[in-house]
């Protein structure tokens, strides 16, 4: 790997350049353990603050993982069981009548995009403007994206229309693949509802701080400010640094080396420490790894919906991962268990797809050819 790090540190400054991207911070995984962390390029392009290890990024929907971790904490407490119908666990709010089966909407089916609900992001207000709750977005009683959102939404290809309303069933669950954050956000009721605490502080108490994960929240606190890298358009503008309205579909942020530890966690550690490293099981790690049904065709490759995980078969070698983004952000992890290898990359730019996309391919390529 030294040879594809010292190749690293000569393009990906380029890159940069080339791309019009602000700053990229990877993290590189060998026998479960970070052995490269890279900062290139700046948290702030104005004030040429350079990003570093400590800079905090939004993950966008690699919360979606995490709050997987929730919902398999929950399960094994007993609290939770995954083929139950959500409403089970509901009493603050419930799926609208519809001609579709609600009784089948089950945790399991929304954290593989199966349960068949709307509403694909969540949105988001600037960081100084009204805080939306959870309870809002499920009822409908957030505001209507405003230009940069839209311009963002339209050429990601998610649906404009489906924001401000109330989620409710597109078509029959366990049908069909529809990626949703209402899903997500009905998740991220369903957490409160059983622990009786705020989505953020059982994400904290439960997942994050057990993992070691204290930089790392769903609701960045005034005194870390300073340190959120700035957001930035396609073409290098400074942007609001949005809220995003669906935690669980969207919310957190983590620097690029809890991201890493996160990742890590994920296998079997170094020194043969169970995937979960004891905040989970590795039977529940293993469970949402597990590759139930194809879910969409990307960049020539399949991919398969595991719970909060995407699973793609590399000839022989199977990557679990997630990507993500928002206004501002580009971010992506993929692991391979089976060789305890990892890849972590945050972008403070929503233009950053190019980068992340050409830096796995050359990564994945660099160990499959050893």
């Amino acid at each position: 790997m030294k040879d594809f790090v010292q190749h690293l540190d000569v393009t990906v400054p380029a890159q940069l350049s080339a791309l019009n991207l602000p700053g990229c911070a990877l993290a590189l995984i060998e026998n479960s353990e970070v052995t490269e962390l890279r900062c290139y390029g700046y948290a702030n392009v104005k004030a040429q603050t350079p990003l570093s290890e400590r800079s905090i990024f939004q993950i966008a929907s690699i919360s979606k993982s995490f709050t997987a971790w929730g919902i398999m904490k929950l399960v094994e407490s007993g609290k939770l069981d995954l083929d139950a119908p959500i409403d089970t666990y509901l009493t603050r709010w419930h799926l609208p009548a519809s001609n579709y089966n609600a009784a089948a909407v089950t945790p399991r089916l929304l954290l593989m995009h199966f349960g068949g609900t709307s509403l694909s992001g969540c949105g988001g207000t600037p960081y100084d403007d009204t805080w939306y709750t959870v309870d809002d977005i499920l009822y409908g009683r957030t505001p209507s994206l405003d230009e940069l959102q839209l311009e963002y939404c339209l050429k990601w290809g998610l649906d404009p229309d489906s924001y401000g309303k109330p989620v409710h069933l597109l078509h029959e669950p366990g049908t069909a693949f529809e990626y949703s954050g209402g899903g997500f956000t009905i998740l991220e009721l369903i957490i409160e509802e059983i622990s009786g605490r705020t989505f953020t502080e059982f994400m904290r108490e439960e997942i994050l701080n057990p993992l070691g994960m204290p930089e790392s929240s769903f609701e960045i606190r005034d005194s870390q400010l300073p340190l959120v890298a700035t957001p930035y358009s396609d073409t290098l503008e400074e942007i609001p640094l949005y809220r995003t309205n669906g935690k669980a579909a969207g919310g957190m942020y983590s620097t690029i080396t809890e991201l890493a530890r996160f990742a890590c966690a994920e296998m079997e550690g170094p020194n043969g420490e169970a995937p979960g490293r004891g905040v989970l099981t590795a039977a529940s790690v293993a469970e949402m790894h597990r590759p139930d049904r194809y879910a969409e065709t990307e960049m020539g490759l399949d991919f398969y919906a595991g719970l909060g995980h995407y699973v793609v078969d590399l000839g022989d070698i199977r990557a679990v991962q997630h990507t993500g983004g928002n206004p501002g952000w580009r971010t992506v992890y993929t692991v391979i268990p089976g060789k305890k290898l990892g890849f972590v990359c945050l972008i403070n730019s929503a233009g950053g797809n190019d980068l992340w996309m050409d830096l796995i391919q050359q990564w994945s390529s660099s160990f499959m050819q050893q």
